[in-house]
């Protein structure tokens, strides 16, 4: 399956001046479009990333979605902190199946100088496959300044 247009390689540890991959390009490959408005994550459904029932696997979806999330959180703040999960609603709505491509939407409901709002969808083919809403910790420190992964 073609990527859509507008769609271009995730690499998270190359936007933040990383050498050593981080986790979601090992679960991928996923894809980003960025716009003015909101940026979006998507991903082809590929054999490995499916369960033994042939469908992909749950924790590929969060995964994208926690990401995707956060993303528009940035895009809301107009900044790239540091900002980790605190907590998430996921609600599978749909199997994706072997081949589909998905893709994230959503928006920040609010955010304040410490926690972000942000709910979303897993879009498929023929509509949504999860829904989900995620808390996230704004911190001060931006993406850059962390610390290296150490192998």
């Amino acid at each position: 399956m073609p990527v859509p247009e507008g769609f271009e390689p995730l690499d998270i540890a190359k936007r933040i001046g990383r050498d050593l991959p981080d986790f979601i390009s090992h679960s991928g490959p996923v894809y980003v479009r960025e716009d003015a408005r909101m940026p979006q994550l998507g991903f082809e459904v590929r054999p490995h990333m499916c369960n033994p029932g042939g469908v992909c696997h749950g924790g590929m979806m969060m995964t994208v979605m926690d990401t995707g999330l956060a993303f528009i959180l940035h895009a809301a703040m107009d900044t790239h902190v540091f900002s980790p999960s605190i907590s998430f609603n996921f609600d599978f709505l749909a199997p994706a199946q072997l081949g589909q491509w998905l893709e994230t939407t959503g928006t920040c409901t609010k955010y304040t100088k410490r926690t972000g709002f942000v709910s979303g969808q897993l879009i498929g083919p023929d509509g949504p496959v999860m829904q989900a809403s995620g808390i996230f910790r704004i911190t001060e420190r931006m993406v850059a300044e962390l610390p290296a992964n150490t192998a």
